[in-house]
């Protein structure tokens, strides 16, 4: 995917790192940029950036200020915000005005090119999930295909790629087995889903591999099905660490680090990240899809 940035920052030096890292990595394409609000806003009138950068602190109209226009022109655009501020009250009415991530100053190439991929994968989802809505009104299927369990199924399906999204996983291997095991979990009724959470997981896996002949006519080796869910899970909870350690406070960091991992689990990834220990944190899977599970539940 060829995305199109739009960036917004008055320190000329900020735009032409940001505009090099997209460029040397092969993020996207730079459409525009400006040191200003008020020409900013014009430009993504126009413009219809999918992605913009925006520095918070802004002569005149400031980063969130942006934000909050561009929003009530109903222009769909995603926003990352640039800044060095740490306050958890600015933080938070960002995000409450739209704003997708942060990148905070000084600029860090490896953050960078991280948060435009998760981004980037936002958009792929919702590019996925609008194909089948078109696809399924050229049909005139849509009314009949929501009323059935197929409906809830794809539904649920996108939800849990949508936490695994926001992991940072969604592009692993192992991210295609853990929704098809959830799904496996999920579709049953709340008597079934206890037992089967009870199970071993070398049976879930078992049960896995009999879905891909069933539904698909195709077999995978159990141990390979093994190995992708735990390199998946374990670069979920890398990716976890990493979010506390650049803040601590990070909305994804509180909502999961307990709930889909052992927070102890995380500290000691944590402190392996940070170079304090040899050894890094250890993960459940069965307590990762439980988590997944009670998300699904609670939304």
């Amino acid at each position: 995917m060829n995305d199109r940035f739009y960036i917004i920052d008055d320190d000329k030096g900020i735009r032409r790192v940001l505009k090099n890292i997209i460029k040397q990595y092969d993020l996207g394409t730079v459409i525009g940029e400006s040191d200003n609000g008020k020409d900013a806003i014009k430009d993504i009138k126009v413009l219809n950036p999918p992605i913009v950068l925006v520095d918070l602190l802004l002569p005149g109209v400031d980063g969130i200020g942006i934000v909050s226009e561009i929003k009530k022109m109903n222009i769909d655009t995603n926003f990352i915000m640039i800044s060095q501020v740490t306050s958890k009250e600015i933080v938070s009415k960002a995000y409450t005005m739209g704003v997708e991530f942060f990148i905070h100053k000084p600029i860090n190439v490896v953050e960078v090119i991280s948060i435009i991929n998760k981004v980037k994968e936002k958009l792929t989802m919702h590019e996925v999930i609008n194909s089948f809505e078109q696809a399924f009104h050229s049909m005139s299927m849509l009314r009949d295909y929501k009323s059935n369990m197929k409906t809830q199924t794809v539904s649920e399906r996108d939800r849990i790629k949508k936490v695994l999204s926001q992991l940072g996983i969604l592009g692993e291997a192992g991210s295609n087995d853990l929704v098809e095991m959830i799904l496996l979990i999920w579709e049953e009724d709340d008597t079934e889903k206890q037992r089967l959470l009870h199970q071993k997981l070398s049976e879930l896996y078992k049960m896995l591999n009999k879905r891909y002949e069933d539904d698909h006519d195709a077999s995978s080796n159990v141990g390979a099905i093994e190995q992708r869910i735990r390199r998946a899970i374990n670069k979920a909870l890398a990716n976890i660490a990493n979010m506390g350690i650049e803040d601590y406070g990070n909305e994804m960091f509180i909502r999961y680090s307990n709930t889909l991992f052992d927070f102890k689990e995380v500290r000691k990834q944590m402190d392996f990240a940070r170079g304090k220990s040899n050894y890094g944190g250890k993960i459940s899977v069965k307590k990762f899809i439980e988590g997944i599970i009670v998300e699904l539940k609670s939304e």
